[in-house]
């Protein structure tokens, strides 16, 4: 129809405030400029303006200035942020350190082979004892078993080595002759062996009284190992009487024994003539050619002990040696010496190199026992 409104019936024109038409459309599309229109309203309410007022005519918004600590809360945020990151790195760095002191500790309880570590850790590492405990158990053992086998292979080497210096002994004296004490030599022999009698000693320490009583014996004069303990005084002072028990044990400083001076005033209440002797191996040998059997105070088997200082009763102070042993020497050869034990009553070999060093314990202390003066 020519002159009639085209309008769509469902389009309506409105006007706003501004006198602008807003085009609505149906179906759900989207309105056209309503933000604009919002925008157009929120500036009038803001600024007091009236409907038909432009906009642009509208004084601006003063700008409002942050204060400093709206500026500082940016910084502030970074600094604990940098102050976190560092914490985090110290606390790894810690924990690295930690951990390889820990493995290097581990490292130091886990055996050659790749043992089980000490049961102590077990739990640390997550292992269960009980079936770790037997293998730990084994290889203790293997350890000590390892250990007593070397101690065994040890003094299986020692006494091979006296073995052999015995047999070479005897190769060297196969040609010798026991010598009696009514002898005479015209030129020292290269090895000599003095016919002394052995007596094994009927207590734990009398091993000087026996020893005594097979130097006389040898020159002639019958006396045992009781004749000799007869004319020892008892005191604590070894250099003036026997020292403690004679049926104690071996090795003591409490239960010891006696010293040259007593045994020599023993022997010479029998008419023998006994001197004291502070010499070596050579002094030695150079007695043996004169038929004078030596009694020297060495130690037990020659072992290796520590001369102790000890303070008596009355202030006085004497040198005690552990496992404190007299024999008699009776012969010798190029590389050492023979001697009578009286301990196990057998005739011993001793290498001279290991005789000097137990010999020099208490001085080279010995005596010299020659024949009756009569005699």
């Amino acid at each position: 129809m020519v002159g009639a409104d085209r309008t769509h019936p469902k389009v309506q024109s409105s006007k706003d405030g501004f006198g602008q038409r807003n085009m609505l459309i149906h179906s759900g599309r989207k309105v056209k400029r309503r933000r604009d229109a919002v925008h157009l309203r929120s500036h009038r309410t803001v600024y007091g303006g009236r409907q038909g007022q432009d906009v642009a005519s509208l004084p601006r918004p003063e700008r409002v200035q942050p204060d400093e600590r709206t500026l500082a809360q940016p910084r502030r945020m970074t600094s604990v942020s940098l102050s976190i990151v560092l914490a985090t790195l110290l606390f790894a760095g810690l924990m690295s350190v930690a951990l390889s002191a820990w493995f290097i500790y581990m490292r130091q309880f886990v055996g050659p082979g790749g043992a089980s570590p000490n049961p102590r850790f077990l739990g640390m590492a997550g292992t269960n004892s009980d079936e770790v405990s037997p293998r730990l158990l084994n290889a203790e053992s293997t350890r000590d078993a390892q250990q007593a086998e070397i101690v065994q292979l040890r003094n299986a080497l020692d006494r091979t080595q006296r073995e052999l210096a015995t047999a070479r002994a005897q190769t060297m004296l196969a040609t010798a002759t026991p010598l009696l004490a009514s002898a005479h030599l015209e030129k020292p022999p290269l090895a000599l062996i003095l016919d002394a009698p052995v007596y094994k000693q009927e207590h734990s320490l009398s091993c000087e009284a026996s020893a005594a009583a097979m130097a006389a014996n040898f020159h002639g004069v019958s006396v045992s190992e009781h004749g000799i303990l007869s004319a020892l005084a008892r005191h604590e002072d070894p250099h003036l009487g026997f020292r403690g028990n004679i049926d104690g044990p071996l090795g003591g400083t409490s239960d010891y024994g006696v010293y040259a001076e007593p045994v020599r005033q023993a022997l010479a209440g029998l008419g023998l003539q006994a001197e004291h002797f502070h010499g070596g191996p050579h002094e030695i040998r150079a007695y043996i050619r004169q038929a004078r059997p030596v009694i020297v105070w060495i130690t037990y088997n020659l072992q290796a002990q520590s001369p102790r200082r000890v303070v008596l009763g009355d202030g006085s102070v004497v040198t005690l040696v552990p496992y404190e042993h007299t024999v008699l020497v009776v012969g010798y050869n190029r590389n050492g010496l023979w001697v009578n034990d009286p301990y196990a009553g057998t005739q011993d070999f001793y290498s001279e190199p290991e005789f000097a060093r137990s010999f020099a314990y208490l001085g080279n202390m010995g005596l010299v026992v020659g024949p009756p003066v009569d005699g």
